[in-house]
Order: C-alpha cells, then structure tokens, then sequence
C-alpha cells in the first residue's frame, strides 16, 4: 500500500476522534472507554505538537490510514526523555498493509533525533498482534502489571514495552522541542 506521512493538525481532531471510538467500542487496545471530544482532541494534538510529533499516515488519495504520536511518559520533570507512544490505524486501513511500520519508522526517527532517551508503549497482555509490531521495531516486555483495568466485563493485564532510543549519559543534552524540529523535516 502506497502512503505518506505528514504532521497531524488539529483539523485531523475529528477523523482522530472516531478512529479512537471505534477503539474504544471494539476492542480492548485501549482501556479508555470513554473518547475525548473533537474540541479536546484538537487541542491536544495542538499541544503535543510543541514538544512531541504527532504523525498521520495518508494513502494516495489523502484518506486517512492512521496516526502515532509521542507524549509524556509521566508528568515529573525528571521524565523529559521518556516518551509513551500511541498508535491506531483506521479500522478499514488493511492489515499487515506496513502502515503501522511506516508510521513506526518515522516516529523513532524523529524521536532519536529530538534526544529522548527510552519510549514505551502500554498493551493489553492479549493483543499480540501490537506485541509483535513493537519487537519488530526492537522493543522488549519490561513490566507486567496484572488486573490493573476493567472494561467490557473483565480484568485486564497490561504490558510495558521499552525501546532504548539513545544511549544513557552523565549529562544528557536538553531534547529539542517537535515546534523547533519540525522546521527540519520534510515528509
């Protein structure tokens, strides 16, 4: 499948909003279970943006296939060069398409070069299918933590994968912020 990447915009709050809700509805990949709004959405992406990418995947035609983001790990300072991912393609998107890899592959790109140091990603234990995208891309299960959700019935293990970035050092230079290293980027 042919796609492109580019940065989200809060335009894409809405086509956002109800790739989550089916998600949210259909699945166990995400524990939420209730959506943000369109409005709230917007403002997200607008935020994250300042310091995170925030991509979306395209096919030829400009449908939209999907998106994956970076943001905060924790909200303590002393977490700035960890970042947790996010990433859902569009339910008609097809499977093993290389649209999850695509979207993948920039990101850590990006995030290398910005200076973050580990990423993680948070999975329902079953869903092994995102399991094997993250080994794809050399993550390891680092952290099981047992019946920590309940959503459709039932308690619900979750998994941290960890993705060593950049190497560790005394002295780790500042990451750069997305607003500033997006001047860079041409998609």
């Amino acid at each position: 499948m042919n796609a492109r990447i580019r940065m989200a915009a809060a335009n894409d709050a809405a086509v956002i909003h109800d790739i989550y809700a089916y998600y949210i509805a259909h699945s166990l990949a995400t524990f939420n279970e209730v959506n943000k709004t369109v409005a709230e959405r917007a403002a997200e992406i607008d935020t994250l943006l300042q310091t995170y990418p925030f991509l979306v995947a395209e096919d030829e035609k400009g449908r939209f296939l999907g998106f994956a983001n970076a943001e905060p790990f924790r909200p303590q300072s002393g977490y700035r060069f960890t970042v947790e991912l996010t990433i859902y393609l569009h339910p008609d998107t097809p499977h093993h398409s290389g649209v999850g890899k695509l979207l993948y592959s920039h990101l850590f790109r990006i995030l290398k070069d910005q200076g973050f140091h580990s990423a993680y990603a948070v999975l329902w234990s079953d869903n092994q299918e995102s399991a094997r995208l993250q080994e794809a891309f050399g993550f390891e299960p680092f952290a099981r933590f047992e019946k920590t959700a309940y959503k459709q019935g039932q308690w619900l293990d979750s998994v941290y994968y960890r993705k060593v970035l950049n190497d560790f050092v005394d002295h780790p230079a500042p990451v750069i912020p997305f607003s500033e290293y997006r001047k860079s980027l041409s998609f």
